[in-house]
């Protein structure tokens, strides 16, 4: 089968690394993919790392309606069996130029909320309007956890025209071997530090001010805990003023994007994610793949996976003091880390591996193309 994916791909979030990680499997197995993105930038340059075949589109503005004839010559040159977009961007040109290539299906991931994306009202309106316009002309759509399932439902989409595929992890990647305290001191946080961390893009709705704010209350009375921070975004300045205007600069450490996410992990004693809204939680399922014991939120696709004091703690949002806490409980209790590591390790190895993953798509790919 080949299979075309589209993508914008100006910034490297959690739809880019499962589209690498798709991809790189299904190439194992029968598919032959090519994907197309309208930014020259990280995304592409790790797709070409991998030999996966990119095409990008960026000789066009921001939203530019040129973009539909350069994608109708690429499909018509390209002649996939099925195309398969990502973002609300690709959603919307590929629609419409896939109407060109009537007999070939096009499936559509959803991975996230709209609303929680675009917290600009004006910019919401024109994404879901983007949207709804062009759901006409698609075939099928994936969602990643059962909140964003029952969403779409609630839109309107039928629920034979959905498939739940929760995203999978490598979980052999994160079984790493080096030295906590080599990596520690690579990152600035002294070997002797309770670590809480986070991986999330530094935006808004991640809901890291609160967690600034629960820090700063937790490093008044405990002068050995460090917060790791990776990942980048606009977020970072107010973030930053926070710490110096508590003067907690020093214990909080902006890695910013990584590579080595797995490695980084390992310097953690807790993850949290105080996030607002997720499509899944993908990095709260790569913490609990590296044994890490996690506090988050009960939002959206978390729920799937996550049970409060069984492989994680549940928090409520926007709630400061319920982290801290929370945070309390886990830097005093080093039986209940250790349990809830193991069964939050569990729960990924059971149900959330890149195999099954990438096997479920794959049959859903047959299923649409014979249907069409």
């Amino acid at each position: 089968m080949k299979i075309l994916h589209a993508i914008g791909g100006g910034e490297f979030g959690g739809a880019e690394q499962h589209i690498l990680e798709l991809l790189e499997i299904l190439s194992r197995h029968s598919v032959d993919p090519v994907v197309v993105c309208f930014y020259n930038a990280t995304f592409a340059e790790e797709l070409r790392k991998r030999n996966i075949r990119v095409i990008v589109l960026d000789t066009y503005g921001r939203f530019d309606f040129r973009l539909v004839k350069g994608l109708v010559r690429v499909f018509q040159e390209e002649k996939p069996d099925l195309i398969h977009s990502h973002g609300v961007k690709a959603n919307f040109f590929c629609r419409i130029a896939a109407r060109s290539l009537p007999r070939v299906p096009i499936v559509t991931t959803i991975h996230s909320v709209l609303r929680y994306d675009y917290p600009n009202p004006l910019a919401y309106f024109l994404a879901s309007r983007m949207e709804l316009w062009t759901r006409k002309w698609n075939d099928h759509y994936i969602a990643i956890s059962n909140s964003i399932k029952q969403s779409l439902e609630s839109d309107g989409v039928k629920p034979e025209e959905i498939t739940l595929i929760h995203h999978g992890i490598p979980i052999e990647e994160f079984a790493i071997e080096e030295d906590v305290a080599t990596i520690r001191r690579e990152l600035g946080i002294p070997e002797n530090a309770f670590v809480i961390g986070t991986v999330s893009r530094l935006v808004a709705v991640k809901g890291l001010n609160d967690l600034m704010q629960a820090f700063i209350l937790l490093a008044k009375d405990y002068p050995h805990i460090h917060w790791l921070v990776i990942g980048d975004g606009p977020e970072k300045t107010v973030l930053q003023n926070m710490a110096r205007e508590a003067n907690v600069s020093e214990r909080v450490h902006f890695a910013g994007f990584r590579k080595d996410v797995p490695r980084c992990l390992q310097a953690m004693d807790t993850f949290i994610s105080p996030s607002y809204s997720e499509g899944l939680g993908l990095s709260l399922l790569e913490a609990m793949a590296a044994k890490k014991p996690v506090i988050s939120t009960m939002v959206g696709g978390i729920s799937d996976f996550l049970v409060d004091y069984l492989n994680g703690l549940v928090i409520s949002t926007k709630n400061p003091e319920e982290i801290r806490q929370n945070v309390v409980i886990l830097m005093e209790d080093e039986g209940l880390r250790t349990k809830l590591a193991e069964a939050g390790y569990k729960t990924v190895k059971e149900e959330y591996t890149l195999t099954h993953m990438a096997m479920k798509t794959k049959e859903l790919y047959r299923k649409l193309i014979r249907a069409k």
